[in-house]
């Protein structure tokens, strides 16, 4: 299928850049974070966030060639993923990875994914939890599907459960909600409380692999 040969060159695309960008179950996660935020976050910072420019650091990308290709196949699949949650959204399935040994589906990578989205809008997202019924409900599951794929990071001994279902069905109901054009509740001051998320950039699967080959978890063995 044409879409899944762009799914492979995006994949690949992405693995070749350095540590500072995501790979594409952790952009899947970002993208749907993005598309389900009560504010739209405009594409030159999710760009930012999702390839780890600024901060005087060089650039991921080898020319602007290079950046324009890669950052074509992005929007090529953050639209690709809008247009499924807007006209099928029972054909909407998060990316995540499974175990090829045991079967298992790995949801932590895409949880980090959506929350590096969050952590752009924390507040707004927040903001969810006073709407009450389902929607409030949506937005608590997957703020402990955080909080589950961090506890996973340090005790790798925990098995928690898969979630998969629970993270689906929850982004397509704050989606819907978004969508709906309904009232989005007035955030609470966060100003004095420290951000929920911000922990986020000491999880396990960034850091070395225990493997010895001297890449990132996530690129390593944790990408299998």
């Amino acid at each position: 299928m044409p879409e899944e040969t762009s799914h492979d060159e995006l994949d690949q695309a992405l693995l070749a850049l350095d540590d500072r960008a995501m790979v594409l179950e952790e952009l899947d996660g970002f993208i749907a974070g993005l598309l389900v935020l009560p504010e739209q976050v405009p594409p030159g910072e999710w760009f930012a966030a999702a390839f780890g420019f600024g901060k005087g650091r060089h650039s991921v990308f080898a020319s602007i060639e290079h950046a324009n290709a890669v950052l074509g196949l992005v929007m090529a699949y953050h639209d690709e993923i809008a247009r499924t949650l807007a006209r099928d959204p029972e054909r909407y399935q998060p990316r995540f990875s499974v175990d090829p040994t045991t079967g298992d589906v790995i949801w932590q990578l895409w949880t980090e994914g959506f929350a590096a989205a969050v952590g752009l809008r924390p507040e707004r997202f927040e903001a969810y939890r006073q709407a009450g019924g389902e929607v409030a409900a949506a937005a608590v599951i997957l703020m402990i599907a955080i909080d589950r794929a961090l506890e996973d990071d340090r005790d790798p001994r925990l098995h928690l459960g898969d979630m998969s279902a629970d993270i689906r069905d929850a982004v397509l109901t704050l989606y819907r909600y978004r969508e709906s054009g309904a009232a989005m509740p007035g955030a609470p001051d966060f100003a004095d409380r420290p951000n929920p998320f911000a922990s986020l950039g000491k999880i396990g699967r960034n850091d070395p692999c225990p493997c010895g080959s001297g890449q990132k978890y996530k690129r390593c063995c944790g990408a299998n």
